[in-house]
């Protein structure tokens, strides 16, 4: 994208008094031309079709249709980048995250007046999240199809059986930890420990979402708690995910040095600690480089790492981060690597059995 020409918005927002509000913003920010403003999803999935803008800032909850079905339809007729927003309150929230599903890039919380306390916080989050989604190349996004199992041999030996899944993700992350997830099974045996980067305010109604579309049980963490086989544990917001030896973990606060809340590098580098060869680490599509160090800490330690390939990937920046450091085992598409981590965990049970014999 030619960083010298402005980015192209469409404002999508049934409220005149707000859509005002978010088109002053963009015009005194500068480097922003907006093309556009519509207030229904039904209108905006024409406008977008007609004005081909560079990224859709849109509210979540609107008239005629919302944005999580407007989501759909733009991603299957004409895939462009979408930030959604929203007052992070209720039913507004879990649309947010089936938005997210559906193809959105990323949600934050609708820009403030000038009168509210976090109202300077959230206007810089909201144009920064446009600045940086204006840029993802995006595709169709077509209805469901049943996953490619890939099941690579991939062993830990010597050490035993993994005993904890540790899973980080950036942009894309809620659809690709719903498929990561479903394709594990109701009787997953291990604990899952997750870093997925979203916006202050959101982490409740993803883990809430989470709950109702995948087999397994969801919880965020609010100090120092016992992992349990079957359940995926998040942090709060403006913290890490810290496991603390071994079937322990805590939330550790955000540092001023941490460069992403929370953090894939913490996460990973802890399970490492704790687990060493007996974890297995993954990491999904997301902007940015987070995830690699401490994902490499994991495969030094004997653990086998998996990756999402680029072709399944929104943005293939931490996975390709974590390849080019040497961090991950194997690359797979999206569909394989639930079958990938499922026959890591039998291979590995079964050579513990047979060496017992």
């Amino acid at each position: 994208m030619d960083q010298q020409r402005p980015i192209r918005v469409l404002v999508v927002e049934d409220s005149p008094a707000q859509c005002e509000l978010i088109v002053s913003l963009l015009q005194r920010a500068g480097g922003f031309e907006v093309v556009g403003t519509a207030d229904n999803g039904s209108t905006a999935v024409r406008v977008t079709e007609t004005l081909r803008p560079s990224v859709v800032a849109m509210d979540i909850h609107m008239p005629v249709m919302d944005g999580y079905e407007a989501t759909r339809q733009i991603m299957q007729r004409c895939p462009t980048p979408i930030v959604m927003f929203s007052n992070s309150a209720g039913d507004a929230d879990r649309r947010s995250m089936q938005a997210l599903a559906a193809g959105a890039l990323a949600v934050v919380r609708k820009p403030g007046s000038l009168l509210t306390a976090t109202s300077g916080e959230e206007r810089d989050t909201f144009l920064r999240m446009l600045r940086l989604m204006a840029g993802v190349r995006v595709v169709t996004r077509h209805a469901p199809r049943p996953p490619v199992v890939i099941a690579p041999q991939l062993r830990v030996n010597g050490v035993g059986a993994p005993e904890i899944l540790a899973v980080a993700s950036s942009t894309g992350g809620p659809a690709a930890l719903q498929a990561l997830f479903a394709g594990l099974g109701a009787n997953f045996p291990l604990p899952i420990v997750v870093a997925q980067h979203i916006a202050r305010g959101f982490t409740g109604a993803l883990v809430d979402w989470l709950d109702t579309v995948v087999p397994l049980r969801t919880a965020i963490l609010t100090g120092e708690t016992r992992l349990l086989p079957g359940w995926i544990y998040f942090p709060p917001d403006d913290a890490h995910l810290e496991v603390v030896g071994r079937q322990f973990a805590r939330p550790r606060p955000n540092r001023p040095d941490d460069r992403y809340c929370p953090s894939a590098d913490v996460l990973f580098g802890s399970v490492a600690h704790a687990y060493g060869a007996r974890a297995i680490g993954v990491i999904l599509t997301g902007m940015g480089d987070d995830g690699s160090i401490g994902l490499l800490h994991l495969r030094q330690a004997g653990a086998p790492t998996l990756g999402q390939d680029e072709a399944t990937c929104v943005v293939f920046g931490m996975p390709h981060a974590a390849q080019a450091a040497g961090a991950v085992v194997q690359m797979l598409p999206l569909g394989g690597l639930a079958g990938a981590v499922l026959t890591t965990i039998s291979n590995n049970r079964n050579e513990k059995i047979e060496n017992r014999k």
